[in-house]
């Protein structure tokens, strides 16, 4: 691509020959062809190195130090990455900008720039020259953001002449694939209602104050016929002159399940900010308190279509196969059919040139000229839509009757560009969808799957497991009457039900402020302000609906809501109905 201080000295040559043949100056004609031909010399030059040296550049990475294809992050958790362009064969490049590939999934640590001497904006981003076999290598940290996956493309290079003429840009491939686990939160553990035992009981064993086998006694009562000889106490029965009989306390399992609303409206934002990273976390983090004291956990993930069932279990290895299962509904996979919107077409088109610069180049992606449409913003924006619909064609291996179709039609565009974006580690963002109408919530088909999935595992448990329902219902405060019901057949058959709705810090019951508002702020402030309190208003609501049948609601903002989830698990050990009531 020629620089517009080069397209100046072409204007100013060939003006400067024409001006100096027809004035019969001869320096100045002279001069200016000199001129001219010293930008068609830099010209040949520059296309050599683009064409037959950029493409002996090797791209090797390193993640923590290893530059295997796969492996696991953590969100939150450093990650030190390495880069290494490694020219296969001796090079001559003057100058040459590296930076590697961001996924949206990435936050970098930025420094300052005065302790960076390579001279680049970003720390993956490096500006160096390519002189024999010399490899270039620069190193950064960064942190995921959000479950799911993090994929490494590659490199974008640019490359400069030394006079600033002409610009290529290239990528080189360098393809890793990372899953990233969630990271559980850290809390202070409850205080137990129970009296703790002396000895320390079988895996996930707790003493319940209900009549069993257990070992720890509960009360003595008169002997009743039928009771087992060996529950006779003997020497309380000859003080009092009447058979007395031992009960002991029952000893059973706590066991937990999660379900985990994995449906597409839970996916929408940008990672780490997205309803379904606040769920995946709490999940985790509820998880390992309850695996902490040897409770089996189980897993429930739920979509719009079906359910899928994880067993209870215990132990390290249990925990990180339940970790995996939630990253891997964390991948954002394909959403409904969407809207096209010109901040959809501009995304793409920002991703494409720095994935595929080469495919956007005129010589290769040429668009006939024409005067239609007659404004020229009209006529631009079909200039671009034509060449991204090529590529798209192009990458997608689609049929040749395909392009004038992406041109013309507006939800075939949309769908491509969205299944391009997805493919590059994308998320669904607001340029792409809009969380507020009912385009990604399938509230019948969610409803339906988390019912028939809380009626089933109610149908297999025991009695006295905690049932934690980790669903976003902020925006649909009003449960139907079917997950009602399963959460009435759950109540009936003591079992303890905990719902965690994901939610903002400032969306959280009593978080509003009205001395923040004043007529004279401005029209997206007022907008913004509303949308919070519509949200607030959701949030109580949906409170109310559910203590009315005995459930508690907890908000994803903080750690309080595993404090709700522990509380509610000891009263579950302890047989109680309250946490200050009696059994």
């Amino acid at each position: 691509m020629i620089t517009n201080r080069a397209q100046w000295l072409i204007l100013l040559g060939v003006a400067g020959g024409v001006i100096g043949t027809l004035t019969n100056k001869g320096l100045l004609a002279h001069a200016s062809l000199a001129v001219l031909a010293w930008i068609f010399g830099e010209w040949l030059l520059f296309r050599w190195r683009v064409e037959l040296q950029l493409r002996h550049l090797r791209c090797v990475r390193k993640v923590n130090g290893s530059a295997d294809e796969s492996g696991t992050l953590w969100t939150g958790r450093r990650v030190n990455v390495s880069v290494e362009i490694i020219p296969e064969r001796a090079l001559r490049i003057p100058f040459i900008r590296l930076r590697d590939w961001q996924p949206e999934n990435l936050t970098i640590d930025r420094v300052d720039q005065i302790d960076r001497a390579d001279g680049g904006d970003w720390p993956n981003e490096i500006d160096a020259s390519v002189s024999g076999r010399t490899p270039v290598e620069f190193a950064y940290t960064c942190r995921p953001n959000g479950a799911g996956m993090l994929r490494f493309r590659g490199v974008c290079v640019c490359v400069f002449d030394l006079h600033g003429l002409f610009i290529a840009r290239r990528f080189v491939p360098a393809q890793q694939n990372f899953r990233v686990l969630p990271t559980s939160v850290t809390v202070d553990a409850t205080h137990p209602l129970a009296k703790r035992v002396n000895a320390l009981p079988p895996p996930g064993i707790h003493r319940l104050q209900r009549a069993g086998m257990g070992s720890e006694l509960l009360e003595l009562r008169e002997y009743v016929p039928g009771d087992p000889p060996k529950a006779i106490a003997w020497k309380v029965s000859a003080r009092r002159d009447q058979l007395m009989t031992r009960e002991y306390e029952s000893e059973v399992p706590i066991r937990t399940t999660l379900f985990v609303d994995c449906s597409f409206g839970t996916k929408h934002g940008a990672f780490g900010q997205r309803p379904l990273d606040q769920i995946v976390r709490l999940a985790a983090s509820i998880a390992r308190s309850a695996m902490s004291v040897r409770d089996p956990v189980g897993l429930v993930t739920c979509d719009d279509a079906k359910a899928q069932h994880m067993a209870s279990g215990a132990g390290d290895r249990h925990f990180f196969q339940m970790l995996d299962r939630l990253s891997g509904k964390a991948v954002t996979t394909s959403p409904p059919p969407v809207r096209f919107t010109q901040q959809l077409m501009d995304e793409t088109w920002r991703v494409c040139s720095k994935l595929h610069p080469e495919l956007l180049e005129p010589k290769i992606n040429q668009v006939p000229f024409t005067w239609f449409p007659l404004r020229r913003g009209k006529r631009l924006d079909r200039f671009r839509r034509t060449r991204l619909a090529a590529v798209l064609t192009e990458i997608y291996s689609l049929t040749p009757d395909q392009p004038q179709n992406l041109i013309f039609d507006d939800a075939r565009l949309a769908e491509v560009c969205q299944r391009f974006l997805i493919d590059a580690g994308y998320g669904w963002t607001w340029p792409v969808v809009d969380r507020r109408p009912n385009e990604l919530q399938d509230w019948h088909g969610k409803f339906e799957v988390l019912s028939d999935a809380l009626t089933r595992v109610v149908a297999r448990s025991h009695d006295h497991e905690l049932l934690v329902l980790l669903v976003d219902l902020l925006d649909h405060p009003d449960p139907p009457g079917r997950l009602t019901a399963a959460i009435r057949l759950a109540r009936a058959h003591h079992h303890r039900v905990v719902v965690i709705c994901p939610c903002p810090d400032d969306c959280r019951p009593g978080s509003l402020n009205m001395t923040d508002l004043s007529s004279r702020q401005s029209l997206s402030r007022l907008l913004s302000h509303a949308e919070r309190a519509r949200r607030i208003n959701s949030a109580e609501k949906l409170q109310r609906a559910l203590r009315r049948i005995g459930v508690p609601v907890a908000f994803a903002s903080d750690g309080r809501a595993v404090q709700l989830v522990l509380a509610e698990a000891e009263l579950a050990r302890s047989g109680r109905t309250s946490r200050t009531g009696s059994r």
